[in-house]
């Protein structure tokens, strides 16, 4: 990775948070770009002692992500980035990739692996399982995991810079800028992939929020703003005892009052993908999202 050997004093003070983010670590107590340019040294220490060949068999190492790589890298039309959920692995979402191929056009997957975590396995940022659970069991209408998910959570900022750093990688290797990237993830990925989405001033191809909730809803109200008009198809499970259907209620009226273009497409199982329906329906948004890419007189899918 070129940010492996950058002159740390010739980075902005952005790409030296990039940097450090790349590396897992954090900017906390950084308060002078001195501070920031010593822990961007630490973090090309770090990146340099990864192994050059990544772990798994097909993995490339992307934003500092080890990240399963599918389909086409080169001029691509669509790159695709998929985060999977809490104690997963990156290999949970890749069985997407060959339903979610356009015909005739070059579309780029990339899976992303979330840091391991003590007590969680994997997660993209921290989550207070304990509080959680509890919290989900008090009051009706889910008003208990209301208040557990609108606190920030610890490790989110740092997510956001690694995030960032993963989706600049993969625009190089595709070819691509971030219209034409399609975000998206499952339960924490998809709270992870919708906060990212909303963090720039540009708006992404399209969001996929499956089996998600509302996070940090002040931030994201204040956020919405700046991404009237962003693409978004939510799914969700009707039994779902992990993250309850009404949570995504509560995330897509966050988003339609701030301007966002949401589709939903919700299911009767509980906290997986859904069924066949729910399945051509997430295809027919990824398709619908390279402009021009549905043929004349038939229907492109939620916002085609």
């Amino acid at each position: 990775m070129e940010h492996k050997t950058a002159d740390v004093n010739a980075l902005s003070i952005k790409q030296l948070k990039a940097l450090i983010g790349a590396a897992g670590l954090s900017t906390a107590g950084c308060v002078e770009k001195s501070d920031l340019r010593a822990k961007a040294t630490e973090a090309q220490q770090r990146l340099a002692s990864v192994p050059s060949t990544p772990q798994t068999p097909g993995a490339q190492t992307l934003g500092g992500y080890e990240c399963l790589v599918k389909g086409d890298t080169n001029n691509v039309d669509l790159a695709v980035i998929l985060l999977h959920g809490l104690g997963a692995s990156n290999s949970d979402l890749a069985s997407l990739a060959p339903m979610l191929r356009i015909p005739g056009k070059r579309v780029l997957f990339v899976f992303p692996q979330a840091p391991e975590h003590p007590l969680m396995q994997t997660a993209w940022w921290q989550l207070d399982v304990m509080k959680f659970m509890t919290l989900s069991q008090q009051g009706p209408g889910g008003a208990g995991v209301a208040a557990a998910i609108r606190d920030e959570p610890v490790g989110l900022k740092e997510c956001r810079v690694q995030m960032q750093s993963l989706i600049d990688d993969v625009c190089r290797m595709g070819g691509v800028g971030l219209d034409r990237v399609v975000l998206g993830g499952f339960s924490q990925g998809a709270i992870t992939a919708l906060d990212v989405a909303l963090q720039g001033d540009r708006n992404p191809a399209g969001v996929l929020f499956m089996s998600g909730a509302p996070l940090v809803v002040d931030q994201w109200a204040q956020r919405l703003p700046s991404h009237r008009g962003m693409r978004v198809l939510m799914t969700h499970g009707a039994s779902d005892p992990v993250l309850p259907a009404v949570a995504s209620g509560w995330a897509r009226d966050l988003l339609v009052q701030g301007g966002a273009s949401v589709v939903s497409k919700n299911h009767a199982g509980g906290h997986d993908l859904g069924g066949p329906d729910v399945l051509q329906a997430i295809a027919e948004f990824v398709r619908s999202s390279i402009p021009g890419a549905c043929a004349p007189g038939t229907s492109c899918g939620p916002g085609g």
